[in-house]
């Protein structure tokens, strides 16, 4: 037996079919509806005082930033911690030869801070360069210390210091030790909170900071695990510690926070490398005697770090809209 149904289309004398008749009607009642709810949320955005966009805290009085983005203000002497002047005193060059010299301070790294890096970093964009003049931009400080007080090829002799200024964004805050440093291969064992009491420091900081303390393995070419090593971390959200990154990404995502902005202070000591008749090997000190060099590390470079970051009473002027002169000092 043969199908013999057939589609019965009733003509309107428009040439449109009653399906494009209904379709339209439906597309209009749908747009009328997405209409309604675009006014009602801004509505109920107006009303509820909720923040969609994040506005920019400014820099603090003390912080000084070149046209690279990097913070430049921080002190080049912390009690027994001085910044490595000298140009070749550190190895960087991971290789079988002589200390590599390249014409510029030790302490300010063995890699350049420019190009693919700021990029991942989310450091010098477009709106960066916009901001930069209004003192609110995002920047970066990487620096590497000598602790006078320890001989050459103590362990425990360099310390590298990072801090991480962001505002005015929604950031995902997707650098931390335990991604990064597991991208670059080595295993992270775990972390645990490792607590500084910060003598003399205002509220919400001093008996209240603590550092995560990440824990990973070196492994060499096969996989097998060959010594230990810890990074230190903490944020600091719009002014008052924090120690989750996601902790921080809500805070970030709320719409009940009107200006924002964190910064992550990340510390560890640097590698001393040395020669043998077997090529390059790196000395790295052992994790439980590092804490107690860390936290003297911390009492020492804490209280210049909070200089340059805006506390919750300065975020707290810019929401009153008391804060256009805000200075953080």
């Amino acid at each position: 037996m043969s199908d013999t149904s057939q589609d019965i289309v009733v003509d309107d004398g428009s040439g449109r079919s009653a399906a494009d008749s209904l379709f339209n009607v439906h597309f209009l009642v749908a747009g009328a509806i997405l209409l309604l709810a675009a006014v009602a949320w801004s509505s109920i955005v107006e009303g509820m005082h909720l923040v969609t966009e994040k506005s920019p805290v400014p820099w603090t009085a003390r912080v000084e930033v070149n046209d690279k983005f990097i913070m430049t203000s921080m002190p080049n002497k912390m009690g027994p911690f001085e910044f490595v002047s000298a140009d070749g005193e550190i190895d960087f060059s991971h290789k079988n030869q002589d200390f590599v010299k390249d014409g510029r301070p030790d302490g300010e790294g063995d890699f350049d801070l420019q190009g693919d890096l700021m990029e991942s970093l989310g450091i010098g964009t477009p709106t960066d360069e916009g901001n930069l003049a209004l003192r609110r931009s995002n920047w970066l400080t990487i620096r590497t210390y000598r602790d006078n007080r320890r001989p050459p090829g103590d362990p425990l002799r360099y310390w590298r210091l990072e801090v991480y200024y962001y505002t005015g964004g929604v950031d995902l805050v997707p650098h931390v030790p335990e991604i990064c440093i597991q991208a670059g291969g080595a295993k992270w064992v775990g972390t645990s909170p490792l607590p500084v009491e910060l003598a003399g420091a205002e509220a919400p900081w001093g008996k209240n900071t603590v550092f995560q303390r990440a824990l990973f393995q070196k492994t060499d070419n096969s996989g097998t695990a060959t010594s230990s090593f810890v990074q230190y971390y903490l944020f600091s959200l719009n002014g008052s510690p924090a120690t989750n990154r996601n902790e921080v990404r809500l805070a970030l995502g709320s719409l009940f926070i009107r200006h924002a902005y964190f910064a992550k202070i990340q510390f560890a000591p640097v590698p001393v490398v040395q020669r043998t008749s077997r090529g390059l090997t790196y000395r790295l000190p052992d994790p439980a005697e590092t804490d107690p060099a860390a936290v003297d590390f911390v009492t020492h470079f804490m209280p210049h770090v909070l200089k340059m970051l805006p506390m919750p009473q300065d975020v707290a002027k810019l929401d009153s809209g008391d804060g256009k002169k805000q200075s953080g000092s």
